[in-house]
């Protein structure tokens, strides 16, 4: 067999930052990647099961490139879905030959070595070796890096807890090791992931929790950004919302999913916080940070909503007025508490709140990026733009995509660009005539272009 791999992958940043050390790992055995699907002999998809839709996506692209059995490939389903729905997801999908939980990646390349057709192999569980520690080779200027996995929240209508176990917390020595080698790599800025972030070192056997885990982050040399995802609003409390105003290297950006504006929901939704609690979690963060750029989750349709519930939620929206919002329709998962429950809010109904509020947001964002034009931000240039080579993308302060022109290789530098447009929450700038690339001494004073 050929050691010829093709990934396409699904879900959250977790999922593709599993994807590229997947990647790392099969490289480091000798593997090459393939671009072109009909070139692979293995085929793996990364599927992810937070939604009934996202499930959907990763089967409908299997069950479209079955053919390339009849050629030998090997084709396996990895992730969350995998883990989630374990063997039974041999009956919709029966000619897969590989099924791995995100949890037992670490075995694929030997899997592969001693793979025998005929024989479809199963590693499914818990948390036997839930991090990947290696380092993407990929000559970026971000990275992701897990910190967590799994969850201990029990939301009634989420399968994390399913799909990826309980909480476990990575070692701080592993994390900081990890960040520094991609440091010396090249990497410049590092988003830290987990289900809950916030719920990082419970799980220890000594005291260490997240606020001590950036405060040891931010001294790495070199490193220029931290940012981080995702954060409970019953976890996040003002220890870490100083930590993020008083340190310039980490993001002003909090993204803390609000879910429904209405207590009876939050609390069928085993939420364990209430709309109070969240509303004063947002005040703290503004007070510390009036700059700081807040998005959110809500979901639409959960059981029992009501027209009252919901708009309950428009007026949470109104006023907090988020940066942005990822906005979902309630969809049952099997093996949920939601999933025994009435299912009574009809698909047209909640199509119509996700219009509504889809539409709110999209003119509140619109003021706020507005507000944006005529300023000067600091800027990291991430990469050349995908459409046009002239131009860099970069993010702000606050995690805001910037783009502009530039014919200089600055990428991996933080530049001033003023602000002079915005479109679809990307903003538009040129690069001050003058200005200074950040944090590195070698530049300080220096004309760059």
């Amino acid at each position: 067999m050929k050691k010829t791999f093709f990934i396409r992958t699904y879900g959250c940043q977790m999922n593709f930052s599993e994807a590229e050390r997947l990647r790392e790992l099969l490289l480091n055995a000798g593997w090459k990647e393939e671009k072109n699907i009909e070139n692979a002999s293995v085929v793996m998809a990364i599927g992810c099961s937070i939604r009934e839709k996202a499930e959907n996506r990763v089967i409908s692209f299997l069950k479209t490139h079955r053919y390339l059995k009849n050629k030998g490939t090997l084709i396996g389903l990895f992730g969350c879905t995998a883990n989630l729905h374990k063997e039974k997801i041999l009956e919709k999908i029966p000619f897969l030959d590989i099924l791995c939980g995100p949890n037992q990646l670490n075995k694929i390349p030997e899997i592969l070595e001693n793979f025998s057709n005929g024989n479809v192999v199963v590693m499914t569980g818990e948390n036997e070796q839930p991090f990947l520690e290696c380092v993407p080779s990929k000559n970026d200027v971000t990275m992701a890096v897990p910190i967590t996995k799994g969850c201990n929240n029990f939301c009634s209508y989420c399968v994390v807890p399913l799909a990826r176990g309980k909480l476990v917390s990575r070692h701080p020595d592993s994390v900081i090791r990890e960040i520094e080698c991609a440091v010396e790599k090249g990497i410049k800025s590092v988003t830290l992931l987990g289900q809950n972030v916030n719920e990082y070192g419970q799980d220890f056997k000594f005291q260490f929790d997240f606020g001590d885990l950036l405060n040891e982050i931010v001294n790495i040399d070199g490193l220029l950004r931290i940012d981080f995802l995702t954060s409970h609003p019953e976890d996040t409390g003002e220890k870490i919302l100083k930590i993020m105003a008083e340190n310039p290297k980490i993001v002003k950006h909090l993204h803390i999913p609000l879910q429904s504006g209405s207590n009876k929901i939050l609390k069928a939704m085993n939420r364990k916080y209430t709309v109070e609690k969240f509303l004063k979690t947002v005040e703290m963060a503004r007070n510390l940070m009036p700059q700081i750029s807040i998005t959110s989750d809500i979901m639409v349709g959960f059981p029992g909503e009501t027209e009252e519930d919901f708009e309950k939620t428009v007026e949470v929206v109104k006023n907090v007025r988020f940066n942005e919002l990822f906005i979902f329709k309630y969809s049952p998962r099997p093996m949920t508490k939601a999933y025994n429950m009435n299912d009574d809010v009809p698909q047209e109904v909640k199509e119509y709140r996700h219009q509504l509020i889809l539409s709110l947001q999209k003119k509140i964002s619109n003021q706020i990026y507005e507000m944006f034009k005529g300023r000067i931000c600091d800027v990291l240039i991430e990469r050349k733009s995908v459409k046009n080579p002239c131009y860099v993308i970069g993010r702000n302060i606050q995690g805001i995509p910037v783009t502009c022109s530039c014919s200089e290789n600055i990428i991996g530098s933080i530049v001033k660009v003023k602000i002079i447009n915005h479109r679809q929450g990307l903003l538009y700038g040129s690069i001050c005539e003058e200005f200074q690339l950040q944090q590195d001494p070698q530049f300080q004073g220096k004309k760059q272009i």
